[in-house]
């Protein structure tokens, strides 16, 4: 009985203790809406930066698991919607894979200047996934002096495919012809995808700029995904020989009803990392 107690006793000095930040930060489209969740307002700890997908936004069951799960290992994290995307500013159809990139960058900029964040890592799901990607592969190859370097780097589902569907002219179903797109391609839900993103999509280096982030990286994917296949995730792994690998069976791309499996993955790999 005393060890129940003791056990429901630390846990609610963690919860007591930990803080959600609600604010922005200026991205490369205008302001960015940005969520911070510490597991303890009074200590120093470090950081995991997560960005979310295409046409998503930073909520969702994926990364409140594993949200939960690292601040549990006393991580903080720190979520964002990109521009045109959830609460920020900008318009969908401006979004572009490189904006995206530099949106991220603010984020971390922002992140570096926080005087109790002892070391950042990034963490991605799908077009995140390829932000994470070739934003660490820059960075390594070009530093920034008001960016703290990358510790970790974690890529979910990356989807590195968003190339090859401009170079087919198909972006989720919707047809084009990727050497002269229209200035709009209706996707749905009142969201159109600008004639930019296949124009800068067709010649995006993925993999040769990932390849020089060369640190702890920890891949997840599942075999069930059918909008992003496996051996897209499985080439960063081979780029990579601090890399770790995960297969995650009958996943899909969202990794529906494994994300706890997930998160737990996620946060045993950023303590090592961290160590």
């Amino acid at each position: 009985m005393k060890k129940i107690i003791l056990i429901i006793c630390t846990m609610f000095a963690l919860s007591a203790n930990a803080k959600t930040e609600l604010i922005t930060v200026q991205g490369d489209h205008g302001k960015l809406d940005v969520k911070i969740q510490t597991p303890d307002a009074s200590t120093k700890c470090p950081l995991l930066v997560l960005c979310h997908g295409f046409s998503a936004n930073k909520e969702g069951k994926l990364f409140d698991c594993i949200v939960d799960s690292v601040n549990k290992k006393g991580i903080a994290v720190l979520r964002f919607d990109f521009n045109g995307h959830g609460k920020s500013e900008g318009r969908f159809e401006d979004m572009t894979v490189p904006n995206e990139i530099e949106d991220a960058k603010s984020i971390l900029r922002y992140a570096s200047s926080l005087p109790w964040v002892t070391g950042i890592a990034m963490g991605g799901h799908s077009q995140g996934g390829v932000v994470t990607a070739m934003t660490s592969g820059q960075l390594a190859a070009k530093p920034e002096t008001d960016i703290k370097p990358i510790s970790a780097v974690v890529l979910l589902a990356p989807a590195a495919v968003l190339r090859d569907d401009a170079l087919r002219g198909n972006t989720f179903g919707k047809i084009y012809d990727p050497k002269n797109p229209p200035s709009k391609i209706e996707m749905g839900n009142g969201k159109a995808l600008g004639c930019n993103y296949i124009r800068t999509a067709v010649n995006l280096p993925i993999y040769e700029t990932a390849m020089n982030y060369q640190g702890p990286e920890c891949i997840l994917h599942g075999d069930a995904d059918r909008i992003v296949p496996y051996t897209y995730g499985q080439r960063f792994h081979y780029l990579n020989k601090q890399s770790e690998w995960h297969m995650m069976k009958d996943a899909d791309h969202g990794f529906g009803n494994q994300e706890e499996q997930v998160a737990h993955l996620v946060s045993d790999f950023l303590v090592k990392a961290f160590k």
